[in-house]
């Protein structure tokens, strides 16, 4: 891997574990429980489903070096969530694949379209 990829993957996994991992912390703790409701929904249906976006665009420009970024972000947001919400609900893990699956599904997208 090349020092340029090197820094790329690692601010990327900063960038993840700032959005999947740290915003779950503020909302659980730093949020009153009725705004606490709204930012997770927010949170869980909106900020979430793009960053996997857009962190799929990314992996997908070299995939063979960054193909883990989703899968890390997946897991980031599963750790995050079980950790600051202090529910081990089960439907995370939904969200979490569901979250891997935009991913992959989009750095898929972003390869094939750049092998055209």
């Amino acid at each position: 891997m090349t020092d340029e990829l090197k820094l790329t993957s690692l601010k990327w996994i900063g960038i993840t574990l700032a959005v999947m991992f740290i915003l779950p912390f503020a909302v659980a703790k730093l949020a009153s429980e009725c705004a606490g409701m709204a930012l997770c929904m927010m949170l869980f249906l909106v900020i979430n489903p793009i960053y996997s976006i857009i962190l799929g665009v990314i992996a997908g420009r070299n995939i063979k070096k960054l193909w883990n970024l989703p899968l890390i972000s997946a897991v980031a947001f599963l750790a995050g969530t079980w950790l600051f919400f202090d529910i081990h609900e089960p439907w995370f893990i939904v969200y979490a694949t569901t979250y891997l699956c935009i991913g992959v599904v989009a750095m898929l997208i972003t390869n094939y379209i750049k092998r055209k």
